[in-house]
């Protein structure tokens, strides 16, 4: 049950975390790309000719009859010359922009015609890519070439294949321009670099999440079984509870049943010759009644039912009486008490609560002091906290054991708590009681020696 609810909780981290870290590893990488392709296009669009017109360097004939427009020619001979000159008209094509680029102009059956590049390439390398970008049936302009990565825009243009120009005194200065359709400019760009980039910063991304992942796996696992920890625990104690209880109160509950199934049997005798079987019910009836008034008080704590009024009370008066109370046992079992009570150090409290938690502790102590042994009982101001201590010699208490000595129903050594009745519930409530008033109660003891409980009250 809890290994299924630890899993749950791992999953959960995991799910929230992977959206987050996904999120935010996806809005780098867009944002990268992002700019990258906006580089890229800035580059393509460097002095893009559009939809303008190209005038081919060769094939341009210009007539001219009017004397005034000479300055366009250069050095005409004659007249005659002049009315039939032919000569190259610059191009037009676009200078490379931004990063390593070429230009290339093709007619409609994509023969390259011009190319405009500082490249150190080959016509047929220049034919080569730019039939690969026209033969490139995904239609994402970009193309992969012996290795090179280039990104293209294709843009149609008509050619000015003639243009002439007439000058007459009547009409002034017409022109005759005559255009060819489907030609196409196409601008590439070496795009190779910020494509690796952006595969080596996927790449990068992707092995920082498998990173992370991994690393987070294992975090949460850790703190995932942390936080079932305790209620793993909380459920052993309670089953464990139940079971102790079980047992508990099956013991009086046998010993009143052997004693009625007796009593029945032997219905026909005198009240008085029987007496012996009812006192022990009565006993046992007894033992039960306490075992369940104390499992109602650790219940009502544990519901925060336990009503607390707080008040300034003498703690030095209290703990004296408390530590007197069990004067007869004393002188039956001739323990010696030694008392280091320093006077009125008061304390705002519940008074009824601590007084509880000391006769409790009184009471352990007594009980398990053997016969001409000691208690010593102390309380005393030190620095800003009240420390009240009661010790007994005895047996002590192993090093294995301390740490259970305020679970309920634990009562060490079975051979030792075998000596002395009890339900094993009193330093339990003890304990929750002083969690509840915010009281230390701490426990020591040295195996044969002594054992030593301290409640140590903030001022």
């Amino acid at each position: 049950m809890f290994k299924k609810t630890r899993n749950r909780i791992m999953l959960l981290n995991m799910v929230m975390v992977s959206s987050v870290v996904l999120l935010v590893f996806a809005v780098i990488f867009i944002t990268a790309y992002t700019g990258v392709q906006n580089e890229n296009q800035t580059k393509l669009m460097v002095n893009s000719p559009g939809h303008a017109q190209i005038h081919l360097s060769s094939g341009v004939l210009i007539r001219n009859e009017h004397p005034e427009i000479n300055e366009y020619w250069q050095n005409p001979a004659t007249e005659d010359d002049l009315f039939h000159h032919e000569y190259r008209v610059s191009q037009g094509l676009i200078s490379p922009g931004g990063g390593i680029s070429f230009s290339v102009l093709i007619d409609p059956e994509t023969n390259v015609l011009e190319v405009d590049s500082v490249l150190d390439m080959t016509l047929e390398s220049f034919s080569f890519i730019t039939q690969s970008a026209v033969n490139n049936a995904r239609g994402n302009e970009i193309i992969s070439v012996e290795g090179r990565t280039w990104q293209f825009m294709s843009s149609p243009v008509r050619v000015v294949t003639s243009a002439y120009l007439t000058a007459t005194q009547e009409t002034g200065i017409t022109t005759n321009i005559t255009y060819d359709e489907g030609y196409s400019y196409i601008r590439f760009v070496d795009v190779t670099d910020s494509h690796r980039m952006l595969r080596s910063l996927a790449l990068t991304l992707s092995g920082a999440l498998i990173a992370v992942l991994t690393i987070f796996f294992f975090i949460s696992r850790f703190f995932a079984g942390q936080a079932v920890k305790p209620m793993e625990e909380a459920w052993e104690k309670q089953r464990r509870f139940i079971t102790d209880a079980s047992h508990e109160l099956k013991t009086p509950l046998s010993v009143i049943n052997a004693n009625c199934g007796v009593l029945y049997a032997n219905k026909e005798e005198p009240v008085d010759e029987q007496i012996k079987w009812v006192d022990s019910i009565s006993r046992a009836t007894d033992r039960m009644t306490g075992l369940i008034g104390s499992m109602l008080s650790l219940a009502n704590i544990d519901d925060k039912q336990l009503k607390l009024q707080s008040i300034s009370f003498n703690l030095s008066e209290e703990f004296f009486e408390v530590i007197n109370e069990p004067e007869a046992v004393l002188l039956e079992k001739d323990i010696c008490v030694t008392k280091t009570i320093q006077p009125d150090i008061n304390i705002e409290s519940d008074k009824e609560q601590v007084r509880k938690i000391l006769t409790i502790l009184t009471d352990n102590a007594v009980k398990y002091t053997p016969h001409g042994g000691e208690i010593i009982a102390g309380i005393k101001k030190e620095k800003h906290k009240i420390i009240c201590t009661i010790r007994n010699s005895g047996e002590g208490i192993s090093p294995e054991e301390l740490p259970n000595i305020f679970d309920r129903f634990y009562r060490g050594d079975p051979a030792r708590s075998s000596e002395n009745t009890g339900y094993g519930l009193g330093l339990s409530i003890a304990k929750a009681i002083s969690d509840q008033l915010g009281i230390k109660l701490t426990a020591s003891a040295v195996q044969s020696e002594y054992t030593e409980f301290k409640l140590i009250f903030n001022e």
